[in-house]
């Protein structure tokens, strides 16, 4: 048995270091400055006669930088209206039919009209203020739904811009079935 004498104060330094270095390396980030995502569930909200009326998606997110998320006056460029950039956050809608999954274009009496159906979505500005940036967490988006176009198997692709321009992974909800 090894008895330290006289150091003691010195020992009781070095490991007081020790363990704030320990702990230290635990509060490392271990993701990146592009945003990654991830679906996490979806809700359908029915009303009195059992009919699908609402929607609610949820995706987490991770992001080293937290640079998520505008403020209502980032209206300049790269993030004025008009530009790809204007919103943070896009959502594609997708039916089952002719044994694929197909983007919508809405339409009147069989006819298509205007553009596939795409929801772009501006969510509020998430950095922290704290030294250190990195965040993670969920976003709920929430909509009525469109009566489906052609099938009732209906599905949503989504991804994030930062406020770097980096383009987050695209995901996909599950399949979804909505009931008229």
């Amino acid at each position: 048995m090894i008895i330290f004498k006289g150091n003691t104060k010195l020992i009781f330094l070095v490991l007081i270091i020790i363990i704030f270095l320990l702990i230290r390396c635990t509060d490392q980030v271990d993701f990146g400055i592009i945003p990654v995502i991830k679906f996490e569930k979806y809700e359908l909200f029915k009303n009195s006669n059992g009919k699908d009326t609402a929607l609610t998606l949820t995706i987490s997110f991770t992001d080293a930088d937290g640079d998520l998320g505008l403020e209502q006056e980032d209206t300049l460029p790269p993030f004025n209206s008009g530009s790809k950039y204007h919103y943070c956050m896009y959502i594609f809608y997708y039916e089952y039919y002719d044994s694929q999954w197909r983007e919508i274009r809405p339409e009147i009496g069989g006819i298509p009209i205007g553009d596939t159906i795409r929801f772009p979505y501006r969510f509020r500005n998430l950095t922290p203020n704290t030294p250190n940036k990195a965040i993670k967490g969920e976003i709920d988006w929430h909509t009525n739904l469109i009566e489906p176009q052609k099938s009732n198997t209906i599905k949503f692709a989504i991804f994030i811009y930062d406020r770097a321009l980096h383009k987050s992974n695209i995901v996909e909800s599950p399949s979804i079935f909505y009931n008229k």
